[in-house]
């Protein structure tokens, strides 16, 4: 995957975040405060977890799976804190970079006079339908869809902020991702099978506000790249800064269930972390759709986290659940790989070259990257 350095564009990183403000200080030392407060519980419950099992273990002379002993963890009083800490720490990353963009006039007029440049390249929906899976939960106690004509402008940028900043240590020295890192591992990972794969036109689904989608731009510069999304406040903010690095990136406000592309439109499919945010019906459909799209001998590759979509421990599928509450991820607790398995093979796609794996090791308390693949025959 190519790194991407600030010399590499013609505007320079700094330009394309905000000031910070005393306020955004504040409000992300509070998050890092309740950060380290909740990973010293994390391990606790950790231990607590291992206790439980082998407890169990000794008396039934059995291992316990996640529904023998799920009430009993969630009744301790150390699980229910960690649940609630769960609530905290994304919410000030959001708050901060909210902050920091409503104190800098001067950054929010760039944005949007990077916006009304090649505006052609930017395409909106104001009649598309926006499904509740979306407008209803607030991911991570922030909403996704503008709610309000500041949310419609900016939005989209607190959400790329907020999630650049999320668990980093300072609240007065921030590291911001451009792309670099988004959907490295796979990127590396299908070069190293599909060698002479070069694709000519490629789909970012859920692209959020354009970290991806600018990955994917930087590292296929010879594509045409197309990033989706249902969210038009996300969309105005990746048009932003990819007109700010003078990529020539292409942004539709779309269902990614059911898109108005062509058959065979795309060589590469991708999205970066989508799925555990749909339900189970609408991974099928996205799927589904993706084997529509695909060209002949074309790629589909989502990158998802594979503690939500497929723990296999008892403190994962714990830590998965405390997630749905909370951090608002309504839509992990049905998951599987069998099912994501079931829906590629439904669409027709060969998952040779393993296409539907773990493509990063795992651990003890977090699985490792889960690829969602296959191929168009």
């Amino acid at each position: 995957m190519k790194v991407v350095e600030a010399t590499n564009f013609k505007t320079p990183i700094e330009h394309l975040y905000p000031k910070i403000s005393d306020e955004g200080k504040e409000l992300f030392q509070q998050g890092i405060e309740k950060y380290s407060a909740a990973k010293s519980v994390f391990y606790q419950v950790a231990e607590l977890v291992k206790t439980e099992v082998e407890k169990w273990t000794t008396t039934t002379g059995k291992n316990p799976t996640y529904g023998q002993i799920r009430r009993h963890l969630l009744a301790n009083d150390l699980v229910k804190e960690l649940g609630k800490m769960r609530t905290d720490p994304a919410g000030f990353a959001f708050n901060a970079a909210r902050a920091d963009i409503q104190g800098d006039l001067e950054y929010q007029q760039r944005m949007k006079n990077w916006e009304n440049t090649a505006k052609e390249r930017l395409n909106l929906n104001p009649e598309l339908e926006i499904p509740t899976y979306v407008s209803r939960p607030n991911f991570h106690w922030s909403p996704y869809i503008a709610t309000n004509d500041w949310e419609e402008q900016f939005l989209g940028c607190v959400w790329d902020i907020g999630t650049s900043i999320m668990g980093q240590s300072s609240p007065t020295v921030r590291s911001y991702s451009l792309g670099g890192g988004r959907l490295s591992r796979m990127v590396n990972y299908l070069s190293e099978r599909f060698p002479n794969f070069k694709p000519r036109r490629i789909l970012d689904m859920g692209c959020s506000a354009g970290g991806s989608t600018i990955a994917m731009a930087i590292e296929f510069p010879d594509a045409e790249v197309h990033g989706i999304d249902i969210s038009s406040s996300m969309l105005r903010c990746g048009h932003a800064v990819s007109v700010a690095l003078d990529l020539p990136i292409y942004y539709h406000q779309m269902d990614a269930s059911h898109t108005t592309f062509g058959d065979g439109s795309f060589d590469l499919i991708v999205s970066n972390i989508v799925f555990h945010e749909l339900p189970n019906g609408i991974r099928r459909k996205v799927i589904l759709e993706c084997s529509r799209l695909l060209s002949p001998g074309g790629i589909m590759a989502h990158m998802e986290g594979g503690t939500y979509m497929s723990p296999t421990n008892i403190f994962q599928k714990l830590w998965r659940e405390l997630d749905i509450h909370g951090n608002n991820e309504w839509y992990v607790g049905n998951a599987s790989m069998e099912k994501l398995a079931t829906y590629v093979e439904e669409a027709g796609l060969s998952t040779q070259g393993s296409l539907l794996q773990k493509i990063t090791p795992s651990s003890e308390f977090f699985e490792g990257a889960l690829l969602i693949g296959g191929q168009k025959i």
